[in-house]
Parts: structure tokens; C-alpha cells; sequence
């Protein structure tokens, strides 16, 4: 042990020896001192922890560390420890290896006060042991997220951070701190990290395409994703490590497939080889990939867009950290593709092996290891039992499952596998050993009984969120929504980084018409999750309700963002974009639903939007709508193949295309609005129970007055015998028409709130004027 320790310190980064130098004032130097000592027993601890559970070799019974041994009393056992480090009613996982270093490392970096701290790098340590802190627990931990970021607040105010003395220590803190916000889907603050760390190696990371193959038996080259890095001369940092054997890696599994390559074969593959990358370029790489895939909505073109660059990452393996971090990527990927699922369980298997061995020293493995944030050994192994279960193997999952004693898992497991009966006798047999609120909580998922998560949250004292949610989703699933929100609430209250929960309480809100409420939850869930297009488009309809529009609208934005093809979000934000008056959002939103669903027709909107523009009403930036109107009748030529008989769509389209015929001096636009008048009048008067209902009624008789008009100047302007043609087509659209609402006037005898008998002699008036000597009846 003491020999690892002096292994240790000495590795500790070279800033703590600048910086005694650095120490003006002699009484300081003391303080210093006795910090720095502090700080070297933390950091071997926790150093001595991450070996024990993240990356290898294997670690010794801590009893036999003396220099640890003395620092808790002999009686603290493993539970206690596991009880002083619970969270906000959270447990770490029983599968932690050597829990007593990493809360003795938490010990003694947190014993110095920030305002005394005077060590350059103990606040960075602090920050790892706390990220080492989450990761042991089942759930995010809001109290530890505040904690990591008030630290980086206070480091990225140090001079060393900001100054240019220590460019490989800037390039691995800002990659840890972006794997942090990562962690807690905080993806803005990840991009900014990320970006600072591509500026400070120089390097331009892009995708392009070349011809390639991807299977066997490909004839024909097609486009492929390639990875182009661009650098702009910058001098990389230098990271000091330890000379790295190949033979110290995994081997890379290969793709066994019949039909799929390894790999895809460039047509000219010596032209589209990769530069040399250096280490701190791969680790850069790695973390703009996490933050691709963290930041959109994956589908399978992002699918293959990470994996191009994991595939970039593989071809040059050269830290240990990156390489392994790399290959579990690829496995988590691969795991939902049939011709992949084996390579993926292959791999993560050599992975998990390579890890336990201890060919490969601590001094190799810990390069980068925190950037790179490379999961838990046990957590890695329950990966492997969840691909076991994607490929069938319940029983062999079952038993990885109950080695790592993830009862939860194993009570799916049985019910899978039809035994529930063996669930439950296996949690009450564990619940006689030691009960605790998750044993009673999944005693109450194989029961579906209330009272056993009453149960747990009593042990608990209420303070346990898994209890207070179990009890809100067993109201929720009967849709008892009332009786769910007190329980969401509290669970939130407890554990605030809940997206599902969040949702949920947004949902149930919904239904009992608590909007505010509603609007509170799901602004809670996006905050954790800015790509789920649902918290998105249902925050909108809370907004709705609200009568809050413009929040709406903007929400309806984001989740168009997260999904670009999903056509209810689509429609949603083309309505709510019509009644903020927002219209061009609403014309790119229609083009876009009929692009997705073939056809969509909306009389209502269209009558908005078309008497907006005729009405020159201001839009929602102040901008006359008349500018819209170009875009508006390319809408309704692509429309008119698919609306063909509604009056009201060709109504609209004559009016928008002739406002006011008077000031009209195209003949073939007054020709085509004549047309397009007469076909709404024609279909009007197909309409049923158009000799019975006063709405139809009156919008029959202003379309025949708007014809009349439009036809006044359009007749005027043309010569025999278009004229006289042209009279008769009038004659023959009119008469039909006004026949039956003839009818109409003389056997209703509904009092109108109108003169009917007035507006239908007006009307007769202007068609005299068309065509004098007309015979109407």
C-alpha cells in the first residue's frame, strides 16, 4: 500500500509543486503544507477506489491499508458506510467495491474550507471524488450536481485556469466538467466545454461522404459518412503518461456477419485514411461524439453518425481510457441491431476481462480516465446481462443479475420468465435478512399492493423518492390522477432529477385541469431532457390552456427541433402559428405536413390566413401580412390537385389572387379568379341544405355578389365573342344558384337577423348589371 501511494503522489499533477513557489507570505507555507497532505490521502484513496471499481487491476481488502485503517473506528462496518453516504433518501448500489475509500477520500477532500483552500488542484479533486460519488448512486442526485457545480464556479475562476501556462491540465478539466453537465443532460453548458476544448487543440470536426460499401455482396458504391478533421496549426497540449503497450488492449472483435463487412470499404481507401491523431485530440473526439449523441433526438441517421466516429477512435488506439470507453459505445449501440447483438455481447465481455486482469498497470489505465468517464465494472456487467435478455438468454442474464444482487432486474427476470411466485419469495426471503425501501417497493411492483410502498416509505421516514413515485404510478396506471399528483410532488421534492416523474405530473395535471401545475412539471422535464419533442409539444398545450399562446408557440419550436417528422407536433404548431399570427411559421408548417402526410386541408385557417393578407393586418413581428401572399397562392397551386371540391378553398384562392379587381391589370389573373369564383359557387351550391341554412345562405349569396363584381371588370375588357361566352357562363353559374335560395326565401319562416329578402334583391341587382335582360325564374 505505501508503495502505491508514493506511486500516487508522485503522478499528482506537476501545478502543486509551481505553486510553492508561487507562496508569498512564509505563513502560509504551513497552512499549504498540512493541505497538501490532506489533499494526497484523498486523492490516494479515491484513486485506490476508482482502480477497485472503474478501471482495474484488482484492489486488496481495504483492512489491510494502514494508513486508512486508523482514520474510521474499528466497528464502522460496510452497511454504515453505505447509510453515512445516502443521499436524499438514496442508497448507493450494493455492488460498490471498497466503499470505505471513496468515503474516506469524500473526507478528507471536503475537511478544508474554500476560503482557506490555498492547494491549486484540490478543488479538481473534490469535483472527481464527487462525480465518482454519483456514479454509486441508483439515481441523479441534485444536492451532489449543485456541489459540483458551485466547485467548478470556483475553479474556473483560478488564474491557472484561465492563463496559458497549463494548456493539458485546461484540456482534461473542461472535458470533465463537460462529461459532468453530460451526465445531468445539461447539453448547452456540455457544448460550451467541448468547444472551449476543440479551440484549445485547434482541431475542426466534420462529417463528409465518400463512395463506399458496407456489404459483401455490393455492386454498386454509395455514399458514405466520413470523419474529416481540419486542424488550424494551434500547438497541441502535451499530456504527460506512461509508454502504452498495444498488447495492453482488448482485441477489437470483428463483425462475424454473412453479409455485413467489418467495416466499409472505400472505393479509394489510401485517399480517405485519417491523419495521425494524437491522444489529446482522440479525447477531444470523444466527447464532441457524447455530446452528438446527447444533444439531438437519435434516430438512425444519428445512429450512424456516432458510429463514424467511434469507428475513427477504434482505427488509432492509443490511451487505454478512450480506447475501452470506445468499445463500450459500440457495444451499447450495437446491442438493438440483429446482425450486431453478438459482437456487442462478444465485446463487452473482452472488455469486462481485460478490466479485471492485471497485466496492464494503474499507471497505464489512469490516463484520462476521469475525461473519458468510463463506467462502473459492475455497471458495465449488467450491461452484459441486459444484452442476454435482448438475445433470449433470460437464465443467463438471471444469474449475472443475481451475483451483482440487482433485485430489481431479477424480479423482471422471473416474471419473464413466468414465475412470479419465485419473485416474491425471493424479496421476502431478502426482506427477513435486511429490509429496505427498494425490497418493499418491488414487493408492491410483483403485488401491485399500495400498502408495501406505504411500507417502504414509512422505513424511509418519507424521504425516499422510489417509495413516494411507486405509490404516484399506481394511482396514475388506474387513472386516478388526483391522487397521484401529491405523490409526484413529494418525490420531486425529494429527487428533483426525475424526468419520467416530471412527465407524469404534467400529464395527471393535465387531466384534472391543473394547468399551472402542468406547466411547472413539464418545464421541469425538458430542463432535464431538451430533446424530448412530447415534454415539448404537451408544455405547449398546458401553455394553451393558459391562454399563454406566444409561450406555446415557442414551446411547439423546440419540439419541432427534437422531431422534424412527427406531423402532430407539425399541426399543432401550424394552428397555434396561425393564432399568434405568426404566418409564415404557419405556411412552412402546412408545406411541411403535406410533405409528411400527403394531404392536409384546413378551411378555417386558410379563411384566416387569406383575409389577413387581403386585410394587410399586421403580423406577430409588426410586418403587414400582404408580404405573404406570393407564398400563400404557391400554396394553394400545390393544394389545388388535392382540394377539389370545397367552395370555401376556391373562394379563398379567387380572392387572394384578385383582391380587388378594380385595381387589376392582368387579364389572365382576373380570368383565373373569374374561374376559380365560379367553381366556389358551383360546389356552394352542391352543398347540403343549401335552401334550408341562413349560414350558407348568406356566404352563397356574397360569393355570387364577389363574382358579380370580378365579372363587371373582367366582361368589360373583352371583345366578341369572348364577351358574349363568357355572359353565357356567367348565366349558367348564377341561375342554378339563385333558384334555390329563392326557393329558400319563400318557404322559411325562420326570423333572420338579417333582411334576406334585401340582400338576396341586391344581389339580383348586380347579376342584372352582368347581364342585362337575364331570365332568372
Amino acid at each position: 500500500m505505501d508503495s502505491d501511494i508514493t506511486e500516487m503522489i508522485k503522478h499528482l499533477n506537476e501545478l502543486e509543486i509551481r505553486c510553492v513557489t508561487d507562496i508569498d507570505d512564509d505563513s502560509k507555507l504551513p497552512v499549504y503544507v498540512k493541505q497538501l497532505l490532506l489533499m494526497f490521502i484523498g486523492v490516494s484513496a479515491l484513486q485506490q477506489f476508482v482502480k477497485a471499481n472503474v478501471s482495474g487491476p484488482n484492489v486488496e481488502d481495504s483492512n489491510d491499508y494502514t494508513l486508512f485503517a486508523s482514520a474510521l473506528p474499528d466497528d464502522v462496518t460496510h452497511d454504515d458506510v453505505i447509510q453515512l453516504l445516502s443521499k436524499n433518501g438514496e442508497f448507493p448500489h450494493m455492488n460498490v467495491a471498497q466503499i470505505k475509500l471513496l468515503f474516506l477520500s469524500h473526507m478528507f477532500l471536503s475537511c478544508i474550507p474554500p476560503s482557506e483552500d490555498v492547494c491549486l488542484t484540490h478543488g479538481w479533486w473534490l469535483l472527481r471524488c464527487l462525480l465518482m460519488y454519483q456514479n454509486i448512486m441508483p439515481d441523479k442526485i441534485f444536492s451532489l450536481c449543485d456541489e459540483m457545480k458551485a466547485l467548478m464556479k470556483q475553479i474556473i475562476e483560478m488564474p491557472w485556469i484561465n492563463g496559458k501556462d497549463h494548456p493539458a491540465a485546461q484540456l482534461i478539466y473542461y472535458i470533465e466538467c463537460a462529461q459532468m453537465h453530460l451526465y445531468y443532460d445539461e447539453i448547452n453548458l456540455a457544448k460550451n466545454y467541448v468547444t472551449t476544448a476543440l479551440s484549445l487543440v485547434g482541431l475542426d470536426i466534420e462529417l463528409s461522404g465518400a463512395y463506399g460499401k458496407r456489404t459483401q455482396f455490393q455492386n454498386k458504391a454509395v455514399a458514405q459518412l466520413l470523419v474529416k478533421l481540419k486542424r488550424n496549426g494551434n500547438e497541441i497540449p502535451e499530456v504527460c503518461m506512461d509508454p502504452m503497450n498495444q498488447s495492453d488492449f482488448p482485441a477489437d472483435i470483428h463483425l462475424q456477419d454473412d453479409t455485413l463487412l467489418n467495416k466499409v470499404s472505400f472505393v479509394d481507401g489510401e485517399d480517405y485514411q485519417l491523419e495521425h491523431l494524437q491522444p489529446q485530440e482522440q479525447l477531444v473526439l470523444l466527447a464532441y461524439c457524447l455530446l452528438v449523441r446527447k444533444r439531438e433526438a437519435f434516430g438512425e441517421l444519428l445512429h450512424e453518425e456516432v458510429m463514424t466516429y467511434i469507428n475513427c477512435m477504434l482505427s488509432q488506439p492509443k490511451i487505454w481510457s478512450i480506447y475501452m470507453k470506445t468499445l463500450v459505445m459500440r457495444c451499447k449501440l450495437e446491442k438493438n441491431s440483429s446482425r450486431r447483438v453478438e459482437r456487442s455481447l462478444m465485446q463487452l465481455e473482452a472488455v469486462i476481462n481485460a478490466i479485471k486482469k492485471n497485466e496492464t498497470s494503474f499507471s497505464v489505465r489512469e490516463t484520462m480516465l476521469y475525461a473519458a468517464g468510463l463506467p462502473m465494472i459492475w455497471s458495465l456487467e449488467k450491461d452484459l446481462a441486459d444484452i442476454w435478455m435482448i438475445l433470449g438468454g433470460t437464465k443467463s442474464a438471471l444469474a449475472i443479475y443475481e451475483k451483482l444482487k440487482l433485485w430489481e432486474n431479477i424480479v423482471q427476470c422471473y416474471i419473464q420468465l413466468g414465475r412470479t411466485s419465485c419473485a416474491e419469495k425471493l424479496i421476502r426471503e431478502q426482506l427477513t435478512i435486511k429490509e429496505t425501501p427498494l425490497l418493499w417497493c418491488l414487493l408492491g411492483d410483483v403485488l401491485d399492493d399500495p400498502e408495501m410502498y406505504e411500507k417502504g416509505d414509512s422505513l424511509a421516514c418519507g424521504t425516499n423518492a422510489r417509495c413516494l413515485r411507486s405509490l404516484g404510478y399506481y394511482y396514475f396506471k388506474r387513472k386516478d390522477y388526483e391522487k397521484s399528483l401529491p405523490f409526484f410532488q413529494k418525490s420531486l421534492k425529494i429527487n428533483s432529477l426525475q424526468f419520467n416523474v416530471c412527465a407524469s405530473l404534467g400529464f395527471a395535471s393535465l387531466q384534472c385541469k391543473n394547468f399551472s401545475m402542468a406547466t411547472w412539471a413539464y418545464r421541469q422535464a425538458v430542463t432535464l431532457d431538451d430533446d424530448n419533442f412530447e415534454a415539448w409539444n404537451n408544455l405547449s398545450n398546458a401553455f394553451i390552456h393558459l391562454k399563454q399562446k406566444d409561450c406555446a408557440w415557442r414551446s411547439l419550436k423546440e419540439a419541432l427541433k427534437c422531431n422534424y417528422e412527427e406531423w402532430h407536433v407539425w399541426e399543432n404548431f401550424f394552428l397555434v402559428s396561425i393564432d399568434v399570427a405568426a404566418f409564415e411559421d404557419a405556411i412552412r408548417a402546412w408545406h411541411r405536413l403535406l410533405d409528411i402526410k400527403k394531404k392536409f386541408y384546413d378551411p378555417l385557417a386558410l379563411k384566416i390566413l387569406v383575409q389577413a393578407i387581403n386585410n394587410n393586418v399586421k403580423d406577430m413581428y409588426e410586418l403587414p401580412a400582404s408580404r405573404y401572399r406570393k407564398q400563400v397562392l404557391q400554396l394553394l397551386g400545390r393544394l389545388s390537385s388535392m382540394v377539389t371540391a370545397d367552395y370555401v378553398f376556391w373562394e379563398a384562392y379567387a380572392s387572394l389572387l384578385c383582391p380587388d379587381p378594380t385595381q387589376e391589370q392582368n387579364l389572365d389573373i382576373l380570368c383565373r379568379a373569374v374561374a376559380y369564383q365560379q367553381k366556389a359557387i358551383l360546389y356552394a351550391s352542391q352543398v347540403e341544405k343549401l335552401d334550408r341554412n341562413v349560414e350558407v345562405f348568406e356566404l352563397t349569396m356574397q360569393m355570387v355578389s364577389r363574382l358579380c363584381d370580378l365579372s363587371l371588370v373582367y366582361i368589360e375588357r373583352l371583345e366578341e365573342p369572348a364577351k358574349s361566352q363568357q355572359k353565357s357562363a356567367f348565366k349558367l353559374t348564377v341561375s342554378s344558384v339563385l333558384l334555390k335560395v329563392r326557393r329558400y326565401l319563400n318557404e322559411c319562416h325562420e326570423n333572420h337577423s338579417f333582411d334576406a329578402e334585401k340582400v338576396f334583391n341586391d344581389v339580383v341587382t348586380k347579376v342584372t348589371l352582368v347581364h342585362e335582360g337575364i331570365s332568372l325564374f
